[in-house]
Parts: structure tokens; C-alpha cells; sequence
């Protein structure tokens, strides 16, 4: 074969398309791995009073749904951020936004005092505080001060499965709660049960919010209802509704508990010599 029909190294090779916001979400989601985030319950709701005081309450009343966006994203992808930290660009390409409203979204939670940013614009270097707004650095172990604290999850297909874009503040914020709420899988109830005008006294955001929230939920499929009568001396026909709600698959407790097993599996299995 002479040098004239020796084969092009180059042919076939041949740009790319560029990552959409849907396959940036799925390579990243696949590197941290676990396959949800843990969030301190008391982000959702304090143990004590007033328990509606909280982050979550706050970010509902001043309408900051992208700075909870890109809360949850930042706490998310913790464990590929730390050596590794993203450009603004992917930052916005991660939440269907702009790059202008990232940064918005970073100087309210620094002002806010849920993270701190160091290094570049460009790249920015986030130091995360906990979500609680206790202003303390976070940390992935439970706090001992108070008993009644720990931690729920939120699952990755929260992302992958574009949830974040399909709900609006006030469906994120019900969901929210309700993982909050429905995380034991050994409670003696595994649903989640509120009358609408106790939100803002338990969870600091309105009963419209509320009441607009699960519409969001119920709408897009994630939720399921069941009625109960109760007795009640009081009512005139002398028992009252209690409605009974969870999340649907895969916000489910059983399926929260599968992916918590799984992940407890991974960290305890030997690694290989």
C-alpha cells in the first residue's frame, strides 16, 4: 500500500454536541454518586419554637426559588465540589438559567449566610454553612445538641428527572416538607397529615402556599391523598375529614429507605488490594 491510499487518521472524527442542561445534570448526578442528598430537618421545620422560623419559610416569603434551586444543587453535589469546583457557566447550565442569575442566587446565600465564596468569578470556590442558618460550617454528621434533629433526603431524580423544573416554588417547598415529615420508615404513621391552616404555625409559609403546593404536587403526579373520618364531638355531624398524603415513586419512603441502604452497603463494603 503505497503512502497515497494510506487511511486519514482524522476521518470520522468529528465535533460533538455541546452538554444540554439534561445531560449535564445526569454525568454530574452520576459522579456524587449516593443518589441523594441529605438535608437537616430543621432546614424544613425547627424542633422547638416558633417552628416556622426557618430557612425554608424564608426563602418561600421573599419568593427566592432559584437561591433554593441552587441550595439544594450546591448541598447535592457536595462531594464532587470540593477539589473540583464548577464554572459559573455549568452552574447555570445545571439550573435552565443564566449565568447573571447564579450569581444573584450565590450573594442572597451569602448574605443569608448559608455559604461562603472564595476563589474566582469565573470558578467560584463555595464553602458551604448549614442549611439550617445556624451560620456554623456544615458538616455531614448529625448535631448532638439537640436530640430531635437529623436529616432527610431528597433523591437525585429530583434533578435527573427534571422535578426541578416542573414544580414551582410552592410545590417545592410542600414537597419539602413532606420528605421532612415521611422520612422514618418505622413511624407508626407513614403519612403525612395536615390541616392547611396549621402551615403557617408548623412550617412558617401560608395556607394559600400550602394549598398551591400540593395542587403543584398533585398535578404532576407526585402525590397521593386518602380521606379519613374522625370522630369529633364538636362537628355537627359529628366526625371531620383528616386527609392523608405521601409522595409517589421515586419520593416514596420505601424507596428513600432503598437508597439509604444502598449507599450505607457501598461505604461498608471492603475495597479491593
Amino acid at each position: 500500500m503505497n503512502a497515497t491510499q494510506t487511511e486519514n487518521p482524522f476521518d470520522g472524527i468529528q465535533d460533538l454536541p455541546a452538554s444540554t442542561t439534561e445531560s449535564t445534570r445526569a454525568e454530574l448526578f452520576a459522579d456524587a454518586k449516593r443518589g441523594f442528598v441529605r438535608l437537616r430537618k430543621d432546614f424544613a421545620q425547627k424542633s422547638d419554637k416558633p417552628r416556622g422560623d426557618t430557612i425554608l419559610a424564608k426563602l418561600v416569603h421573599e419568593h427566592k426559588e432559584r437561591p433554593l434551586d441552587l441550595l439544594l444543587t450546591i448541598h447535592a453535589l457536595q462531594p464532587i465540589l470540593k477539589d473540583s469546583p464548577l464554572p459559573m457557566g455549568s452552574w447555570a447550565r445545571l439550573l435552565d438559567c443564566t449565568e447573571r442569575t447564579v450569581r444573584a442566587s450565590l450573594r442572597y446565600l451569602e448574605d443569608t449566610e448559608l455559604l461562603k465564596i472564595q476563589g474566582k468569578t469565573s470558578t467560584p470556590e463555595i464553602v458551604l454553612l448549614k442549611e439550617n442558618g445556624d451560620t456554623t460550617l456544615w458538616t455531614d454528621s448529625q448535631d448532638r445538641s439537640d436530640g430531635n434533629r437529623g436529616f432527610f433526603t431528597l433523591p437525585f431524580e429530583y434533578w435527573t428527572e427534571g422535578t426541578i423544573d416542573t414544580l414551582k416554588l410552592a410545590g417545592k417547598a410542600m414537597m419539602l416538607i413532606i420528605l421532612k415529615e415521611t422520612q422514618n420508615p418505622n413511624a407508626k404513621r407513614m403519612t403525612f397529615v395536615m390541616a392547611l391552616e396549621r402551615a403557617q404555625e408548623w412550617y412558617g409559609i401560608s395556607e394559600r402556599t400550602a394549598e398551591r403546593g400540593l395542587y403543584q404536587l398533585r398535578n404532576a403526579g407526585l402525590l397521593s391523598e386518602k380521606r379519613q373520618l374522625v370522630p369529633d364531638a364538636r362537628h355537627p355531624l359529628g366526625s371531620r375529614e383528616v386527609w392523608h398524603r405521601v409522595l409517589n415513586h421515586p419520593y416514596s419512603t420505601a424507596n428513600r429507605e432503598t437508597l439509604r441502604a444502598a449507599a450505607r452497603a457501598a461505604t461498608e463494603r471492603p475495597t479491593a488490594k
